[in-house]
């Protein structure tokens, strides 16, 4: 005896619930992605951070520098020596010093946040990574080199900071605030990412340059790995103190509340 098929008002009630099932389960494994992204951004800082301080215990107590241009005999060598990518000058790029102290056989493992958008603008050729390192009080930077540079090394080309006092960069036993200082997160700005964090009142390149460091908020949180090695999230993106009295364009450069700082002020960046 023949069997009789499904009827059309069986197959629509059966695909009615598929439907709803799906409905059901695919927000749930979008919100498990992207949880295991957040997990995996989190990972990536806390060696990011553990792996600075063990270059500052290593080394006087000086953190990994944010930029130096040229050797460290020579600062017209042409090399460019970020804390994330060191260039040399025939345009080769190979990890920098940080990666060295993580435990990572690898490095390109931990260079670059899932949850990062817009990682093609990099900075000067070098490939972003999405995170960005406290270069407004903690690590020193250079300028570039100039001509009648000749004789200088890298270390003799760092910038003195005015919100520094005139120092170039803070010690390791100099952050007093360490817990609630940050040192490396998920860099921000309109397009895309950077990878020098600035504060909203560290001007000394400018508002320009300071709005073009903050942190990137995706899902209204963002990663952040503080000076005492711990990762937390933060989940408020702030504008800074002056954002009212700022230009259009500048306040379009930081692309808030996609973006933002951690701090109004410079509570979040300096660790004294």
């Amino acid at each position: 005896m023949n069997r009789p098929g499904f009827t059309l008002l069986e197959v629509l009630i059966t695909v009615a619930i598929i439907g709803l099932l799906m409905g059901i389960a695919l927000p749930a494994m979008d919100r498990a992605a992207a949880a295991a992204q957040r997990t995996h951004c989190r990972t990536n800082l806390r060696q990011m951070s553990r792996a600075a301080i063990q270059y500052a215990i290593e080394h006087d107590g000086q953190f990994p520098p944010g930029v130096l241009y040229g050797s460290d005999a020579d600062a017209t060598s042409g090399d460019v020596r970020a804390w994330d990518w060191h260039r040399d000058p025939s345009g080769r790029v190979r990890p920098g010093t940080l990666w060295n102290y993580t435990d990572m056989n690898e490095p390109s493992g931990v260079l670059t946040c899932p949850t990062a958008v817009g990682l093609e603008a990099a900075w000067q050729g070098d490939r972003a990574t999405g995170y960005n390192y406290n270069v407004a009080f903690i690590a020193a930077e250079a300028r570039m080199p100039w001509s009648g540079d000749e004789g200088l090394n890298a270390w003799d080309l760092l910038i003195e900071k005015p919100n520094l006092d005139g120092r170039t960069d803070l010690r390791y036993a100099q952050c007093h605030r360490s817990g609630t200082t940050a040192l490396f997160g998920t860099g921000g700005r309109s397009g895309g990412t950077n990878k020098f964090m600035r504060s909203p009142v560290n001007v000394g390149g400018g508002y320009d340059t300071a709005y073009a460091g903050g942190q990137s908020f995706p899902g209204s949180t963002s990663n952040v790995g503080w000076v005492d090695g711990h990762v937390s999230k933060k989940a408020h993106a702030y504008k800074g103190h002056h954002w009212d009295d700022l230009p259009a364009w500048l306040c379009d450069t930081l692309s808030w509340p996609a973006n933002g700082f951690l701090s109004d002020d410079a509570r979040a960046y300096d660790p004294r």
